[in-house]
């Protein structure tokens, strides 16, 4: 297959009477045309007799003529190369398309990317937001999934130097596990923990599995980059774990502070606060979601829906409320049509997923402000936040003599085993009041 250059005559000439040349291969009978860019006038144009000269040189030939000869060689020669090519890799006649995409460019971008020439950062954000789409996983995690690669791309700019412009970029084909040891270090150098690590790890592994499928990556490095995950730090069962809750006392000292409080608002928050204590120990995104149609005031019972994954794979809470949510609720009771606590609109659209997040984040923040100034004026050596609440309940559920699978299914945890990691250590002084009370046998 040979290409040939011609003028495009029968066009428009520019402004300086100049008109287009062309190159021009066939293949199955179809010729494909493609500019070339250079534009001379028809008096410098000698034609393509294939001796490398196309245009008029010397005193009475273009001024030019000699550079834009070499140029169109060039031009030639580097789209016979990759058509020679194929046609001794393949040993049969280029399709029409496949030319077209070699003469438009599009080819060799095509093979780069099955190369693997893919900016890693993009690949990984795109992949999880394929995992998203088709349900794999929450909206949750791709956002922490597109907060972790902006930490790794951070890494690469400072650390790299990579990933400061469009021409500076981290490809897939060329991640190797010593890039990944170096991020490792970096985290660790600014003081991250194991499982932090490991939690932002996990989306990159994930797509170097794709990686690793669509050949960009071979086994051995695929092995070796998956085999970097951390020892985690997380505490085993009744080893001593810190967790942030309010004692009866301390609930109590909250609840005085909080009608001297200067602002209707503060105390709404607190009320929040408190009726999560008294609820099965609702997160914010339940408490915000709550609906006045889940809650039957007569049989003191709340049937909501756990929005922790949003629709996602949604459990339905059954919580029978203490007293003290009762009193809660005849308070709030008319001043919101739908949602009881009044954090998002009437009519919000819970089917908004990445608006809900932002709503939440933002009423979360604006909770935890006010409860900090509550918590230092009663003396929390902690900074008191919404999700301390969900703590005090399960906590001192457990220590009143709470049985585990209960307090487990009031808090909607998938299994006891949640339970049993997250409290612990509280564990045995629940224990220890099941035997002085059931086990303590006189024989």
């Amino acid at each position: 297959m040979e290409g040939k250059f011609f003028l495009r005559t029968d066009n428009k000439p520019n402004e300086f009477g100049e008109q287009m040349i062309h190159i021009q291969y066939c293949t199955q009978g179809v010729p494909c045309k493609k500019k070339t860019g250079i534009a001379v006038k028809p008096e410098f144009w000698l034609g393509d007799k294939g001796n490398g000269r196309y245009i008029k040189e010397g005193p009475h030939g273009h001024p030019k003529g000699k550079l834009l000869n070499q140029r169109l060689t060039n031009i030639k020669k580097e789209y016979d190369q990759i058509i020679d090519s194929l046609l001794l890799k393949k040993n049969q006649v280029i399709p029409v398309p496949v030319l077209r995409s070699i003469l438009n460019g599009t080819y060799s971008e095509k093979l780069e990317i099955e190369r693997g020439k893919v900016d890693f950062v993009q690949f990984v954000l795109d992949f999880n937001e394929e995992e998203y789409k088709i349900g794999r996983v929450s909206y949750s995690i791709l956002v922490n999934t597109r907060s972790y690669m902006k930490k790794f791309k951070e890494f690469l700019q400072r650390v790299k130097h990579i990933h400061t412009c469009t021409n500076n970029l981290l490809y897939c084909k060329d991640i190797t596990v010593d890039l990944i040891r170096d991020y490792i270090l970096w985290r660790k150098d600014i003081g991250n923990s194991n499982d932090t690590i490991n939690h932002s790890l996990t989306p990159i592994f994930k797509a170097l599995k794709k990686c690793f499928r669509e050949g960009w990556i071979t086994r051995e490095t695929y092995d070796e980059i998956t085999e970097c995950y951390l020892p985690s730090t997380g505490k085993v069962l009744g080893e001593d774990k810190q967790l942030e809750y309010l004692t009866i006392d301390q609930l109590k000292k909250l609840k005085e502070v909080a009608a001297k409080a200067k602002y209707d608002r503060t105390r709404d928050f607190v009320d929040m606060f408190m009726f999560s204590v008294f609820c099965g120990g609702l997160r914010v995104s339940d408490l915000i979601t709550l609906k006045w149609d889940e809650i039957d005031m007569e049989n003191r019972m709340v049937r909501h829906y756990q929005v922790k994954n949003h629709s996602r794979k949604a459990l339905l809470l059954i919580i029978p409320m203490a007293k003290g949510g009762i009193e809660i609720l005849k308070r709030w009771k008319g001043r919101n049509e739908n949602y009881v606590f009044g954090m998002l609109d009437d009519e919000f659209d819970l089917s908004d997923e990445e608006r809900f997040q932002e709503i939440k984040q933002s009423r979360t923040r604006t909770i935890n402000q006010s409860l900090a100034a509550l918590g230092e004026k009663i003396g929390l050596p902690f900074k008191l936040h919404i999700h301390c609440a969900r703590h005090t309940f399960g906590i001192n559920g457990l220590n009143n003599g709470g049985d585990i699978k209960t307090i487990s299914t009031l808090m909607g945890h998938s299994t006891t085993l949640v339970t049993e990691k997250v409290y612990a250590t509280y564990l045995p002084e629940t224990l220890q009041k099941t035997v002085e009370k059931c086990l303590d046998f006189e024989i």
